[in-house]
């Protein structure tokens, strides 16, 4: 389907060799598919008869299969190197924990270097992570691997396809659903999506569109490893909210615009949206929504969990997480609370940095990631995050208008299997008893009116739910004054979520 295409990675290689580097770090997890770019750039090249030796620790020194030295010592490997006269590349695996513990390493790789030098010898150092010592800055080329492309994949997925056929298996599947299977891969290893695939595949007699869907799982496993980020699942639609028909209707108009054939008709990628608004009034649950609607995996940083320091220095994790949402596009990052990390915290040394990093990361990016933020103090935030071309909208979620508490109502009361007639509820009354009240706080009491029912084995009763609505005092009521102020500064400076103008009741 696909015309093959070289990778990205593959001319980061080219232009290293065109320009004479002999010291290059290649940061990667997937040796297999490294060796293999590595050596079908060294057989293009016009000219020269390239040798290709490899070497680890375990292994020695090997061309063509064969071991031509089991020397393991990372100085005495460098100096076999030194000795080959040929034009050769050298592949050293999982070198980088001898730049960090040996300095005669270092001072041997820089002997290297200028040995060298505008010779056609090249050593490649593979590592998962950098590591590099200073003395060697000047001197040594930093190829960043990237992960398979959308034709790579793509390549894999048929090929994977082709065997599955020949053992009787069914493919129900159109080009567009060859795209949703590529598109649930990308941000996975070639390991990791075969291994995807295979398990996907095992047992199954038809491939079917709905079985892309699985794939996102894998997904939800790098972030486990990572431990930075956490994979929410689909468990909420926009028919679980009630009201906020304006960011609806924006949203749905962009559920496809990270697609291909939005990117044809010349459409940039949305960046994202910002939503601010009263504690408890459906900003979570708008986010949970997009990615159902999008059908995109849905990952959260907690900015509070960033600042505890359990997975490391918070600027580092804030960068690890934002490479992460890179390496997983096209996905929705979730940052909860984005005013807790990203506020106007000038010259507050983490909180800085992480504020400098962010900027530059949404301006330049380029990976399919749709940032939903969530705040309830938005005015902490500087004015360059609120800035067009961060965030495509900023809206508003106010306290819920009568009519919008009735459908709020009616979207928890259907969740109830056992509940008197819904016709008895009489919403418009209800939706008066519960003035100024959140959609969190209306949830709440159908849920302390469900716990009363069940405690005496009946169904909800309408008066259950009064004697629950009785014994609550409403956010409004407690924190009138802060909620004053949030919808005073957001009047004129955001997108109110409804609608529906807020109006005294």
């Amino acid at each position: 389907m696909a015309q093959e295409r070289k990778p990205k990675s593959y001319g980061l290689v080219v232009r290293s060799i065109m320009g004479r580097y002999p010291l290059n770090c290649i940061l990667s997890w997937e040796e297999d598919r490294v060796e293999k770019t590595l050596r079908d750039v060294a057989s293009s090249l016009p000219n020269q008869n390239f040798r290709f030796i490899t070497w680890s620790v375990t292994t020695g020194m090997i061309e063509d299969g064969a071991v031509i030295s089991d020397v393991i010592d990372p100085l005495a490997v460098l100096d076999a190197i030194i000795q080959i006269q040929d034009p050769a590349f050298f592949l050293l695996k999982d070198f980088h924990p001898y730049l960090k513990e040996r300095h005669d390493v270092v001072r041997k790789l820089r002997d290297v270097y200028f040995a060298f030098r505008n010779k056609p010898r090249f050593v490649f150092l593979l590592s998962p992570i950098l590591v590099l010592p200073v003395e060697m800055k000047k001197e040594i080329e930093v190829i960043d691997f990237e992960l398979p492309s959308f034709d790579e994949l793509l390549g894999l997925f048929e090929s994977i396809v082709r065997a599955f056929e020949k053992r009787g298996g069914t493919v129900a599947l159109d080009e567009a659903s060859y795209r949703s299977f590529i598109l649930a891969l990308q941000g996975l290893t070639i390991s990791e999506a075969t291994h995807a695939l295979t398990k996907l595949l095992s047992g199954k007699k038809i491939l079917e569109p709905s079985m892309a869907d699985v794939l996102h799982e894998e997904k939800r496993q790098i972030t486990l490893k990572e431990g930075i980020l956490e994979y929410v699942p689909h468990v909420v639609s926009m028919d679980d909210i009630g009201g906020l028909d304006v960011i609806k209707d924006w949203l749905v108009r962009r559920s496809d615009a990270l697609g291909e054939e939005a990117a044809a008709y010349g459409l940039a990628a949305p960046k994202g949206v910002l939503v601010m608004g009263v504690t408890g009034c459906g900003k979570s649950l708008c986010v949970k929504a997009i990615a159902n609607l999008w059908n995109l995996p849905l990952f959260r940083l907690d900015m509070n969990n960033l600042y505890a320091g359990m997975a490391g220095v918070p600027e580092e994790v804030f960068q690890r997480a934002l490479k992460i949402m890179d390496s997983v596009a096209p996905a929705i990052l979730w940052i909860d609370e984005i005013e807790s990390g990203i506020s106007d915290k000038t010259g507050e040394g983490a909180a800085s940095r992480i504020l400098g990093y962010f900027l530059t990361w949404m301006q330049e990016h380029s990976s399919k990631v749709f940032v939903a933020a969530t705040a309830n103090r938005i005015d902490l935030l500087p004015a360059e995050v609120l800035r067009r071309g961060r965030f495509d909208q900023i809206f508003f979620i106010d306290l819920p208008i009568p009519e919008e508490r009735e459908q709020i109502f009616r979207v928890h009361l259907r969740r109830a299997t056992q509940i008197e007639a819904m016709s008895k509820f009489h919403l418009s009354q209800l939706s008066k008893a519960t003035k100024a009240w959140s959609g969190a706080e209306i949830e709440q009491a159908v849920l302390s009116a469900m716990f009363d029912a069940f405690s005496e084995r009946r169904p909800v009763a309408v008066d259950d739910l009064y004697r629950s609505i009785s014994r609550t005092v409403p956010l409004a009521t407690t924190m009138a004054e802060q909620i004053k102020k949030l919808r005073s500064w957001a009047h004129d400076r955001a997108v109110r979520a409804s609608s529906a103008p807020a109006m005294p009741e």
